[in-house]
């Protein structure tokens, strides 16, 4: 009983897994990551904590070798260990994503590029202020499809944006001097998503 049992699980696998699968339409993802900053020096320190990161994307296939879609990424405050500056980030983009599929269509190698904005809240040296900037997203990865319309997605992301600040100081007089930097900036996360198509 046991070894038709056995059989039939594998003639039913073997039909499930041997078939190339629809790849056209709408799909939605979440998903989870572990993210690290590089902030050109703008928190003042060395050492920035890594921190988890949220998406919510939605998208279309327009064909099994392109789709395009919305993302929108939120980053737990990065912190550091030698003074009290943070900063939460949000971002949001759209982008396009080109798809490589093998194994009837079951593994996805993809690459995508999107360009958004980013809104950035800091406390910096007991000052909180709120920046806003365009972003740029490069993303690469690999997805496995586990049945028709579920997909585990598991890859590297990385935003590029630049931000400036402008902050007041003071002469040797006690005039008002106005200060300006601006900081080349990167946030990339390493991330796992479950994406539904529908």
């Amino acid at each position: 009983m046991m070894q038709k049992l056995l059989g039939l699980l594998l003639v039913l696998s073997t039909l499930v897994w041997g078939e190339a699968l629809d790849r056209t339409g709408p799909y939605l993802s979440l998903g989870v990551g572990y993210a690290t900053l590089e902030d050109d020096g703008r928190m003042q320190t060395q050492k920035i904590d890594p921190q988890k990161n949220y998406t919510l994307m939605g998208g279309a296939f327009i064909n099994k070798y392109l789709s395009v879609e919305l993302n929108i990424d939120y980053f737990e405050p990065f912190t550091n260990v030698e003074n009290e500056n943070t900063t939460t980030t949000f971002i949001v983009d759209v982008g396009a994503k080109a798809h490589y599929s093998v194994w009837h269509d079951r593994i996805d190698f993809y690459g995508a590029f999107g360009a958004g904005s980013i809104l950035w809240k800091e406390k910096l040296n007991g000052v909180s202020q709120d920046d806003k900037a365009g972003v740029l997203r490069g993303d690469l990865g690999i997805g496995f499809r586990a049945v028709e319309w579920l997909t585990l997605n598991i890859g590297l992301r990385r935003y590029y944006f630049t931000l400036d600040h402008s902050y007041e100081t003071k002469d040797s007089e006690n005039n008002p001097v106005y200060n300006y930097d601006r900081f080349n900036m990167t946030a990339t996360s390493a991330y796992a998503n479950l994406e539904v198509q529908f």
